[in-house]
């Protein structure tokens, strides 16, 4: 066969397997603005029921735009073009919901959308970076420490106590069953939950880079799936308890769905240790500095 007649093969596969996960990135995304937009006017369920049903719902419906997105198979230079049209997107209807906050209920889940949207292809490309397998272990694990250490002693919860008006921009929220069918109407509606860009992100990132190196794919979803909505369903059980970062269930998923697919020599576990314990060290005096400065 000639390297054209090959090549043509190729590009027809590549557009063959994109085009039904398009699809179901699509239906995906419909059902997710569509779930979005009508849980804020459901009416006459009870509380318990409308918080489980919701979050089970949102953290699935999102995983599935990103899980479909993570499988597409496109260049690098596309992947740019996909980042930029719904980062264009996201921020033209964030300016357009300040001047019809009336609108809020229907606008915000497509604001949603298009901001997941926005991070699942940034998380496509960061996971270009990986360049080896077992690169994702010591990301997984930086990760789960930094994330800690930001959420409750860093600048994630100096922004939430300082600014929490561009952390809530940052994220994505979970409406409140019910909210907007109230005395007050849309200006009623409301969140129970968010999770930040950065959850989004590396969901991505650990999706693409799972795909593209053989591991256990379904598994991932769903131990990522499981840990985030225990995680997420704890936090609204719980409401004296501090916000909980989401990035520590994701990388433990993440790194449970895929035990042993790793191989590392002697050395690489010596400095996989070393590793840890310098982020650990680290941590550990940047808690000791916040504290002695409080």
């Amino acid at each position: 066969m000639s390297d054209k007649a090959q090549a043509k093969n190729t590009q027809d596969a590549t557009a063959a397997g994109t085009a039904p996960l398009g699809r179901e990135a699509l239906i995906a995304g419909i059902t997710y603005y569509g779930i979005l937009a009508a849980l804020p006017h459901i009416r006459g369920v009870p509380p318990a029921v409308g918080i489980i049903a919701g979050t089970i719902l949102f953290l699935l419906l999102s995983l599935a735009v990103i899980r479909n997105i993570a499988l597409w198979q496109i260049k690098p230079l596309h992947e740019f073009f996909l980042l930029a049209y719904p980062l264009a997107g996201w921020y033209s209807v964030t300016v357009w919901a300040e001047q019809y906050q009336h609108a809020a209920p229907f606008i915000s889940p497509l604001e949603s959308l298009l901001f997941l949207v926005t991070c699942a292809f940034l998380g496509r490309l960061l996971s270009r970076l990986v360049r080896e397998v077992n690169m994702l272990v010591p990301i997984a694990i930086v990760l789960l420490l930094v994330d800690i250490f930001t959420v409750f002693l860093g600048p994630t919860g100096e922004a939430l106590d300082k600014v929490p008006e561009l952390v809530s921009r940052l994220s994505i929220g979970l409406p409140a069953v019910g909210s907007a069918v109230g005395p007050e109407g849309a200006r009623g509606f409301g969140f129970i939950a968010s999770a930040g860009l950065g959850d989004f992100i590396f969901l991505a990132l650990f999706f693409a880079a799972t795909w593209r190196y053989g591991l256990r794919f379904d598994r991932t979803f769903w131990c990522i799936f499981a840990l985030v909505a225990v995680a997420m369903l704890g936090s609204l059980a719980l409401p004296f308890l501090p916000g909980i970062p989401l990035l520590p269930f994701i990388a433990i998923g993440f790194l449970i769905a895929n035990t042993g697919q790793f191989t590392f020599t002697p050395q690489e576990k010596l400095y996989l240790l070393i590793a840890v314990i310098f982020i650990g060290a680290f941590i550990a005096v940047g808690v000791l500095l916040t504290q002695y400065l409080k």
